[in-house]
């Protein structure tokens, strides 16, 4: 019976851990001993592809201070970033731009055997970017990345839990109607989709198509629109992957305490 219960517990706080990793990031780790000159371990992975409006995330899982700067332990930084000190447990964090298009290498100034490089392409035609969308919900530290085609641009994206809903502000002088296609991470905003919005006013003219773990939702929109809200079944899970963890240490540890109390008898 306790069994069950533990592993029912792992498996309903996990949910927004798998949801989650569908965000646009690609994680770059530095390992336990990258520093250890006998060792010689550097980035991994050390080569990726990715795109522009992609970010990077090089998360320092050593027990002592890295950084990691755009260039080569060759010919020096090239001026596109540097983290400073990255403390154990920390991570740094770097979206991709036009101008990082073509070989980005990367290196630890401190340890120079430790290099990378990301093979940065244009994006998709049409497609843009907005990052960080839920980072005003939940933990504050499970955040995304959408995707979107549209003439207009979003400038920014405010998620309500209460609501369970996602609004995105667009700016932008266009002369005639068109499309905006957004590509929603499930873990941001969980189909059945309750309604869309545009400018507070709710519309039925829009489809859904769901993909491996995202939705495109394709909306007409017109030189007037500014705002587009998205409802759905969940927003940003309240627990991220730490403070998920933590919940389940804290469940396992108090059903482990109440199964092998002692009991004691009034005498």
């Amino acid at each position: 019976m306790y069994k069950t219960v533990i592993i029912l517990a792992i498996l309903v706080l996990l949910i927004p851990l798998a949801s989650s990793s569908f965000a646009s990031t690609t994680e770059i780790l530095i390992h336990t001993g990258s520093a250890d000159p006998n060792v010689h371990l550097t980035f991994y992975p050390p080569i990726i592809n990715a795109a522009v409006g992609d970010m990077i995330e090089f998360g320092n899982g050593d027990t002592v201070a890295h950084s990691v700067t755009s260039g080569s332990p060759v010919s020096g930084p090239d001026g596109k970033f540097d983290s400073g000190t990255i403390a154990p447990g920390k991570y740094f964090r770097y979206t991709l731009s036009s101008a990082d298009i073509g070989i980005l290498h990367f290196y630890d100034k401190n340890y120079t055997w430790m290099t990378g490089l990301i093979d940065v392409k244009a994006s998709p035609t049409g497609t843009k970017v907005i990052n960080n969308v839920g980072a005003d919900a939940g933990d504050g530290k499970t955040t995304f990345s959408v995707e979107y085609s549209s003439p207009k641009d979003i400038v920014s994206a405010v998620t309500y839990q209460k609501d369970k809903s996602v609004t995105f502000t667009l700016v932008g002088k266009v002369d005639n109607n068109s499309i905006l296609v957004l590509k929603i991470p499930t873990g941001l905003v969980n189909a059945p989709f309750l309604g869309v919005w545009l400018d507070n006013v709710q519309t039925k003219n829009f489809t859904v198509e769901s993909l491996s773990g995202i939705t495109v939702v394709t909306i007409p929109i017109t030189p007037l629109t500014e705002q587009v809200s998205i409802a759905g079944s969940a927003v940003v899970p309240e627990f991220g992957p730490i403070a998920g963890l933590v919940l389940i240490i804290s469940i396992i540890a108090t059903i482990t305490l109440a199964r092998f109390r002692p009991n004691h008898k009034l005498v």
